[in-house]
């Protein structure tokens, strides 16, 4: 807060609790940093210094690592979502794909479902 002259002035302490500075959070990512109150702590996510700290991890700083702070879970998180998308790409090329007399590709379950139906 500041006077009429510009000068600082100490807030409340109430109002110091109410805006919750009164919590430190620390983000071993950014170097072990700490964030005075929740609002600093969220915003800390998009700046320079937590992204650099995933950089150095070689992880891309995405919404899935929202509130992950600790180097151990921002790797196992990114391990299981390297092994999840690469399981994902394997389903989709070992996926049967049908064509039509018309020159229509359907997958597998849709073409049968169209064939029982009449429709091809």
């Amino acid at each position: 807060m500041t006077d009429q002259k510009g000068s600082l002035r100490p807030i409340p302490y109430w109002l110091y609790k109410l805006h919750g500075l009164n919590i430190s959070y620390t983000c071993e990512i950014c170097g072990n940093f700490t964030y005075k109150g929740p609002k600093a702590f969220q915003r800390h996510f998009a700046e320079w210094r937590h992204a650099h700290g995933m950089r150095c991890l070689q992880i891309p700083n995405t919404a899935h690592f929202a509130n992950v702070t600790l180097i151990e879970d921002a790797l196992a998180l990114w391990s299981k979502i390297k092994s999840t998308k690469e399981s994902d790409s394997g389903d989709q090329n070992r996926e049967e794909e049908y064509e039509d007399s018309s020159g229509n590709v359907f997958n597998k379950k849709t073409y049968e479902l169209l064939k029982r139906q009449g429709v091809l």
